[in-house]
C-alpha cells in the first residue's frame, strides 16, 4: 500500500525530554533535534504538525497523554510495540537519535509493529481496574502483616472480612491478652483495613456503574463463574471484539496459545507464551475453576485432561483456552453462553441490578462533592489574587485567576 503521508515521525519520549526525527522520503531529507516535555515547547512542536504527517511513538508510561496532544493534529498516530522492536532494529548502538530514526523509518515504510489505542472511556475503565488491583494488593499485604504480628504471640487469624462479625469477637477477644505496645499496632493496623475496604467499595461501585457502557457485559454473565467484575475486566482489556479476526487470534493476544517448535516437518508445543494481558488469564481461570465444580461439558473435560496430561494446572489452562474461543464466538454473534443456566443467570441479573440501584447515586454524590471542592478551592485562590496581601500569587498563575466565575448550579451528568 502507498504512503500518502508526506513526512514520517518518530517521537522517542522520555520523562523531561523528547527526541524528534522528522523524516520525508519524498525529499530525501531527515531533520533530527531534542525539545523538552515543557508546555510551551510541546504547543510549539505542535503547531508545525499537518494532517498529511503520521507520528510513531512508543510504548511507555503516559503515551497515551501524548496521543491524545496528537491525534486532532496528525493524519495518523501509531503506537510501537517495544516488545517487538528490537527484531527490527536490533540491540546494538542504541540511542535516543537511532529510536526515534527507527520509528520514523518503520512508519515510513509500513513495518513498524504496533499496539491498538484504546478510546479515552476504556483507558478510564483499564485506570480503575489497575487502582483496583493496587488496593487488593494493599489489603492482602495488610491483612499478611496482622497475621504475622498475631503469630508473635501465638494467635492465628484466619478470616478475610474484618467486618464479619466472628472478626470482630475474635479481636476484641484479644485485647486482655495483647501487649500495650501490641495493641496499639493491631489498632492502627484494623483501621488501615477498615479505610482501604471503604475505597474498594466505593471503587467497586464505580465499576458497577461504568459497567453498564458495556452491552457485552450481560452474555459474558450467561457463564457460570464471571460476574460484573470479572466481565468488565475482559472488555476493558480487550477492547472491540471485531478486532480480532478470529479466536485463535485473541488466543494468542491473551498469552494462552502453547509455544511451537518446529523444524523438518516436526512440532513441538510447549507451555503457554503468556504475551498478552494477565488480567485477562486470570478472570479466565477464575471463571473455569468455577464451572468445573458443577457437572457439564468443562467438568468432564479438565477431568479427561487432568487424567491425561497428569497435571490439573495444564488442564484448567487448556479450558481456559477453549472459554476464551467460546466468548470469541458469543461477542461475535451476539449469542448467549452455550451451557447456560436460566436460573443463575437470572438470579445474577437481579444482584447485578439491586446492586446498581445503590451505586448510582452513591457514585454521582461523590462526583458532586468531588467537584464542589474544586469550585471552593478555586473560589479560594481567586480571592488570594484579588487581595493580594496575605499570600503573594506566582507569577505564572496570575493569568489563570479570575477567568472562572461561577453564577449558577452545577450541572453533572
Amino acid at each position: 500500500m502507498q504512503n500518502t503521508f508526506r513526512r514520517s515521525i518518530g517521537l522517542d519520549i522520555h520523562r523531561d525530554r523528547i527526541f524528534v526525527t522528522i523524516l520525508s522520503i519524498s525529499d530525501n531529507s531527515a531533520d533530527q533535534y531534542e525539545i523538552s516535555t515543557g508546555r510551551k515547547e510541546i504547543e510549539a512542536f505542535l503547531a508545525t504538525l499537518g494532517p498529511d504527517d503520521q507520528v510513531a511513538l512508543e510504548a511507555t508510561r503516559g503515551h497515551n497523554y501524548y496521543v491524545d496532544l496528537l491525534l486532532p493534529r496528525v493524519g495518523k498516530v501509531a503506537v510501537a510495540n517495544p516488545s517487538k522492536l528490537t527484531f527490527f532494529t536490533g540491540k546494538s548502538a542504541k540511542n535516543d537519535r537511532n529510536d526515534s530514526f527507527s520509528l520514523a523509518l518503520l512508519l515510513a515504510v509500513g513495518t513498524l509493529p504496533t499496539v491498538w489505542i484504546a478510546d479515552f472511556e476504556t483507558r478510564q475503565d483499564r485506570e480503575l481496574l489497575r487502582y483496583r488491583a493496587n488496593l487488593v494488593k494493599d489489603e492482602t499485604r495488610l491483612k499478611n502483616r496482622i497475621r504475622a504480628l498475631l503469630a508473635e504471640h501465638g494467635t492465628n487469624w484466619q478470616g478475610s472480612d474484618i467486618q464479619a462479625a466472628g472478626a470482630r469477637a475474635f479481636f476484641a477477644n484479644l485485647q486482655w491478652r495483647l501487649p500495650s505496645a501490641t495493641k496499639e499496632i493491631l489498632t492502627n493496623q484494623l483501621e488501615q483495613l477498615e479505610v482501604l475496604e471503604a475505597r474498594l467499595h466505593r471503587v467497586d461501585q464505580s465499576i458497577e456503574v461504568r459497567a453498564e457502557r458495556w452491552p457485552e457485559i450481560p452474555l459474558l454473565m450467561t457463564i457460570r463463574g464471571i460476574n460484573v467484575l470479572t466481565a468488565f475486566t475482559i472488555m476493558a482489556t480487550l477492547g472491540r471484539i471485531d478486532r480480532f479476526p478470529t479466536g485463535d487470534s485473541l488466543v494468542n493476544y491473551v498469552g494462552l496459545a502453547p509455544r511451537q517448535h518446529s523444524s523438518a516437518g516436526k512440532s513441538h508445543f510447549g507451555k503457554v507464551t503468556k504475551a498478552g494481558p494477565g488480567v485477562v488469564r486470570w478472570a479466565l481461570t477464575e471463571a473455569v475453576q468455577t464451572l468445573c465444580r458443577e457437572d457439564g461439558h468443562y467438568r468432564n473435560l479438565c477431568k479427561r485432561l487432568e487424567r491425561k496430561k497428569k497435571a490439573k494446572g495444564v488442564a484448567v489452562t487448556a479450558c481456559a483456552r477453549k472459554l476464551l474461543k467460546a466468548i470469541w464466538c458469543m461477542l461475535t454473534r451476539g449469542e448467549a453462553f452455550r451451557h447456560a443456566e436460566a436460573d443463575l443467570v437470572a438470579r445474577k441479573l437481579e444482584r447485578r441490578q439491586q446492586r446498581l440501584t445503590a451505586a448510582k447515586p452513591a457514585v454521582e454524590e461523590r462526583k458532586n462533592q468531588a467537584v464542589q471542592v474544586i469550585f471552593r478551592q478555586l473560589a479560594l485562590v481567586q480571592s488570594l489574587a484579588e487581595r493580594q496581601t496575605l499570600i503573594p500569587v506566582p507569577q505564572r498563575l496570575l493569568a489563570s485567576f479570575g477567568r472562572y466565575v461561577p453564577e449558577e448550579p452545577v450541572r453533572t451528568g
